[in-house]
């Protein structure tokens, strides 16, 4: 991955802004700390000592370059354990191969925020008020009003993060909410991956699954435990994700 910092042209003000925000980012505004009811021995938690600089590109695909990704990105290194963050970045890649597929036109930084921050709210189960993907929604669109994106656009990522636990998405929800529903179907259990043939390898260099499936298992199951009338618990106890994970195409890729 490239390692460069700000936009070429980043003015002062917006450093100073991202500057802020990673300051505070260790607890997160409006009371959602990141690493709240985690261990930091848990065995998906890893320190960082630095951030990763925001890459140019991943397995090919463009990332956005713009302030606010900046502040998402370093957002996620400090809010996600490893499996969720590269599960999250794997995601974006994924939703912008499908677009290219499909010949979409969509809004990369709407894309990226979403995909970067849509499973936030599972890493604060305990207290969340609500499904994981509602108070990660609300949570994301906080953090990127304080950021300095527009309501209308934040708002966008909150109904995206919402809705890719949802079924039946359609283009009427929105082109983003369609690539973050498929895009994490993908990753999850393998639904279309012949989509990311000429990506996928170099995607998963960057950013591997190793356990992935166990872990992410885990804290759904956690969330339909304590609230069994969220959508955690249907993809679960109806669909049979566990089963349908257990026979993906990503068999292959467990560590």
């Amino acid at each position: 991955m490239a390692t460069i910092g700000l936009k070429e042209g980043a003015g002062h003000h917006e450093k100073s802004r991202l500057d802020a925000l990673l300051s505070s980012n260790l607890c997160g505004p409006d009371g959602m700390p990141a690493a709240a009811g985690r261990s930091r021995d848990h065995a998906t938690i890893t320190a960082m000592a630095q951030l990763l600089p925001l890459p140019r590109s991943i397995g090919g695909i463009d990332v956005p370059r713009d302030v606010i990704s900046e502040a998402t990105w370093h957002r996620a290194q400090r809010g996600l354990p490893r499996y969720l963050l590269a599960h999250s970045v794997r995601v974006y890649c994924w939703g912008a191969a499908i677009a290219r597929s499909e010949a979409w036109s969509f809004d990369h930084r709407v894309l990226w925020t979403a995909s970067l921050l849509h499973d936030l709210g599972l890493t604060t189960l305990p207290r969340n008020d609500d499904c994981f993907e509602v108070s990660g929604g609300a949570y994301a669109r906080r953090f990127l009003v304080r950021a300095g994106l527009g309501a209308g656009e934040a708002e966008r990522v909150d109904r995206a993060i919402v809705l890719h636990m949802q079924p039946g998405v359609t283009l009427d929800d929105g082109v983003e909410p369609v690539l973050l529903d498929r895009a994490t179907g993908l990753d999850v259990r393998g639904t279309e991956y012949e989509l990311v043939d000429d990506v996928r390898d170099a995607v998963i260099r960057a950013f591997p699954r190793g356990a992935f499936d166990r872990h992410f298992l885990a804290a759904i199951r956690s969330e339909a435990d304590a609230r069994p009338t969220c959508q955690s618990a249907r993809l679960l106890h109806r669909t049979g994700m566990a089963e349908w994970m257990e026979r993906s195409p990503w068999a292959g890729h467990r560590a």
